[in-house]
């Protein structure tokens, strides 16, 4: 997919952490893809609270939601320094009017990411944090067996549980023989609570 978005109009940006990439409001010029690091998309609630709305992780575009509107409806901070790669907005539009191939692996790579937005809000839906684990686990990794690409404490964050509540969740199944961890590789070795997905 990388080669397809090798267009001459794309440009690598390097950002620190705490940059602003766009905020809420600004006019619409470019859609993003992370290359390296993460972006945080956020919008506040009218008390002021902050809502995160979604985390752009390496591979991952961000502002394609708003590629057909005027103004971005949310703020995108960089939470790690890092790479990203903008695709401006007038030039992807006009590919995807223009390039059917391209139009296609577009689709696909939408399709992707609203599978996996989706598995995220079922995964939050599950009671129990052991079901939502097994549920990470099955979802994210393959044949019941992941590599986490963030540290725990923000898993646990991604999980909608402390990461005190995380780390005994997982020693719970370490000590039960439900779980294996070696750093940040975690296997499933057998469940009662099959998750298919």
């Amino acid at each position: 997919m990388s080669e397809a978005f090798d267009f001459v109009a794309a440009r690598s940006m390097e950002m620190e952490k705490g940059q602003t990439i766009f905020r809420f409001g600004d006019e619409v010029d470019a859609v993003y893809r992370v290359l390296e690091g993460e972006v945080r998309l956020t919008r506040f609630a009218p008390e002021g609270a902050e809502i995160v709305l979604y985390r752009a992780r390496k591979g991952e575009f961000f502002a394609e939601a708003s590629l057909f509107a005027s103004r971005y409806h949310c703020d995108a901070i960089c939470t790690h320094p890092g790479r990203y790669l903008r695709l401006p907005a007038d030039v992807l539009r006009q590919r995807l009017a223009n390039d059917a191939d391209f139009a296609l692996e577009w689709i696909a790579t939408l399709s992707r990411s609203l599978r996996q937005q989706r598995a995220a809000q079922e995964r939050l839906s599950l009671k129990s944090l052991r079901m939502r684990v097994i549920h990470y686990i099955v979802d994210r990794g393959e044949a019941g067996r992941v590599e986490l690409d963030q540290p725990v404490n923000r898993w646990a964050t991604e999980l909608g549980a402390s990461h005190e509540a995380l780390y005994r969740t997982l020693a719970e199944m370490e000590r039960e023989g439900e779980l294996q961890r070696q750093g940040q590789i975690l296997t499933l070795l057998h469940s009662k609570n099959d998750i298919r997905l």
